[in-house]
């Protein structure tokens, strides 16, 4: 008896799915300014485009539990959206002008497990690596079968956990003509199933799809990288480069020469003439991207206006006398990077572990040295100086509560940082991305062994952290903040 009930409510939970997977797109209303950026993209036919769009205005109908985010992906005449959070996969078909069908390819169930992946095409096949969800980061690649119409998996020796947000700065970059897969670092769990806690890791890496193995390139470079967290926009490709902005600055990077930099004097100055020409007050829905060799900038009311400028790019406008390395090539990173899983380092593990153990004592004998007081101060001042207004805000609040003998709660937290209205998942990640950034910038600056931001499990309820300044630097903690305010 309880057999066929459960075998009945089975059922009825896949017929649910099913239909729900199948309501939640089709016969979906666009807006206006959807409509006006879908027919802009559509109107070439000949060049690939791939963005990651996490906003919440321009959605394509997609609702914010399903997904944190979309791919849109055009390989010449043909649009796809692919949802970040979920295996679903939609043509979008073009019926005239401003009239489009969403056609489901996939025939996955599964939803929830992959936020914020990365999908990209390699040749015809799309492909998807990482994302987080079920409180795990994803570390494989799977590729769309269309004989199968899933998603199916690609073995490897060695897996990279890593998913992309706005805000975590992670890069990557698909070389079509060599087959290889770049990526800037990883995201790693430091003690799941303990805890939701992540960290970022440092080490940009290359995968080859010929012999299916990932490779440690070196250390990110750490300018590039406080570049790409404040980053504005989409990237986007142009040839052989990544192609950014910040600060109304146009940036490059190439993986395979290692380098990065900034276009062209002349190339900048029409860059920030188009732009500040375009965006003065800013529209609802602005975007920036590289489509063939132009670079567009776009602006769309929400009556479903378009304008845009574009800039025009060729190699030249690459050329950078004072590029700098993507990874470092250090003597010490290139040994390690013979440290892979499954490949044999007998003949240098002698080597590596004596270059190691000297590097250790080295690094403790200078950390035992004490700082001089105004040297600390300056130090201090530098730490604070690189500290986002949000990551200073949230300081200030833990101090202000803190010396009141009171713990800052989650909700508080949430919303100084700006995801209450986020799921679960991203809320603790975003916490944990926070405090994890705070601690980097505070060691880094202060050449402090321990950490700023402590935290400790509730008493009452183990399931929560509270978050506290480390009781050690409260009190120059104390000067920083009344010197600053």
């Amino acid at each position: 008896m309880f057999r066929k009930i459960g075998i009945i409510l089975f059922l009825f939970l896949n017929v649910y799915l099913f239909s729900f997977g199948q309501a939640d797109m089709t016969g979906k209303q666009l807006s206006l300014a959807e409509h006006a950026f879908l027919d802009f993209i559509t109107t070439d036919s000949i060049n690939d485009l791939s963005l990651d769009i996490f906003k919440d205005n321009l959605r394509f109908g997609v609702p914010n539990k399903l997904a944190n985010g979309i791919s849109l992906l055009k390989k010449k005449n043909k649009t796809y959206l692919q949802l970040l959070g979920s295996g679903r996969l939609y043509q979008i078909q073009k019926q005239g002008k401003s009239q489009y069908e969403f056609i489901r390819l996939d025939s996955t169930f599964y939803f929830g497990s992959n936020f914020g992946s990365i999908n990209f095409f390699y040749k015809d096949t799309l492909f998807k690596l990482g994302g987080g969800g079920f409180w795990k980061i994803t570390d494989y690649f799977t590729f769309f079968s269309t004989k199968t119409n899933e998603w199916e998996l690609i073995s490897s020796k060695k897996g990279i956990p890593v998913y992309q947000s706005p805000e975590n700065g992670v890069v990557f970059f698909i070389d079509q003509l060599n087959g290889k897969f770049y990526l800037s670092n990883s995201i790693n769990q430091l003690d799941f199933p303990a805890s939701l806690n992540t960290s970022y890791s440092d080490t940009s890496r290359v995968f080859d799809f010929k012999d299916k193995t990932w490779k440690n390139l070196g250390k990110i470079n750490p300018a590039l990288k406080e570049k790409l967290q404040n980053s504005i926009g989409l990237k986007t490709t142009f040839g052989p480069y990544l192609v950014f902005h910040s600060d109304l600055e146009m940036r490059w990077l190439n993986f395979s020469t290692n380098q990065f930099g900034v276009l062209t004097k002349d190339k900048q100055a029409e860059f920030r003439e188009k732009w500040l020409k375009l965006y003065k007050g800013l529209p609802e829905h602005l975007f920036q991207f590289t489509m063939g060799n132009q670079f567009y900038l776009i602006r769309i009311e929400n009556n479903g206006a378009l304008q845009y400028e574009s800039v025009e790019l060729n190699s030249k406008d690459f050329i950078d006398p004072n590029a700098q390395p993507i990874y470092s090539n250090s003597f010490i990173g290139s040994l390690l990077r013979n440290i892979e899983p499954g490949r044999p380092i007998i003949g240098n593990v002698f080597i590596v572990l004596m270059v190691l153990l000297i590097f250790s004592l080295y690094n403790k004998k200078i950390k035992k040295k004490n700082t001089p007081i105004e040297i600390q101060s300056i130090l201090y001042k530098n730490f604070y100086s690189a500290l986002t207004s949000i990551e200073k805000d949230l300081i200030l609040s833990i101090y202000e509560l803190q010396i009141k003998q009171e713990q800052i709660s989650i909700k508080a937290i949430n919303k100084i940082i700006g995801v209450q209205q986020k799921d679960t998942i991203t809320q603790n990640k975003s916490r944990s991305d926070y405090f994890l950034r705070i601690n980097q910038k505070f060691k880094l600056a202060t050449r402090a062994n321990e950490l700023l931001i402590v935290k400790q499990r509730e008493e009452t309820d183990k399931r929560i952290y509270n978050y506290n300044i480390n009781p050690i630097f409260m009190d120059s903690m104390k000067a920083l903040i009344l010197n600053n305010q």
